[in-house]
């Protein structure tokens, strides 16, 4: 009998693929932490502008799959709604990716976008990602002037 030994899932392997794609995106400057605990955060991001850090935060949950699952010009994906609503009460900005392996391309949505089901009683429910919301084309000042303003319209309300 041949001895057993532990395999590499594919997820995993899926997942390290998605993450590497989004690290490559994203601005060399900025700094990325993975939370040691997934509860729907997958990647906290410190932007920062010219050359300095000063409080911009961004949340990214990643999602990925071997093959698309469009519908008509969208992405599909389910969210557990108790991640969608973990993510809705943070006060960050949230940025959901969608990679998709056999694309070798990503798919992003911010979570104000995001359309939850109306049934409180759901578990999960279908997101949908624009396929023109391609992360390889991504204007970054764009997210960060949304960013910016969000949190200019937070720390407004507290002074």
């Amino acid at each position: 009998m041949a001895m057993q030994f532990p395999e590499r899932h594919q997820n995993h392997t899926l997942e390290q693929k998605s993450e590497g794609y989004f690290r490559n995106i994203l601005p060399k400057e900025w700094n990325v932490t993975s939370p040691a605990k997934d509860y729907g955060q997958d990647l906290n991001i410190e932007l920062s502008e010219d050359g300095q850090f000063k409080g911009l935060d961004l949340i990214v949950q990643l999602k990925a799959s071997h093959n698309s699952n469009a519908l008509n010009d969208n992405e599909r994906v389910t969210l557990k709604l108790s991640t969608y609503n973990y993510l809705r009460q943070n006060l960050r900005v949230v940025m959901i990716v969608k990679f998709i392996e056999d694309e070798n391309e990503a798919y992003w949505t911010l979570l104000r976008d995001v359309r939850p089901p109306n049934n409180d009683g759901q578990e999960e429910f279908t997101m949908y990602f624009p396929r023109q919301n391609r992360l390889s084309q991504i204007n970054w000042p764009e997210i960060v002037t949304y960013i910016r303003d969000i949190t200019n319209r937070k720390l407004g309300a507290i002074n």
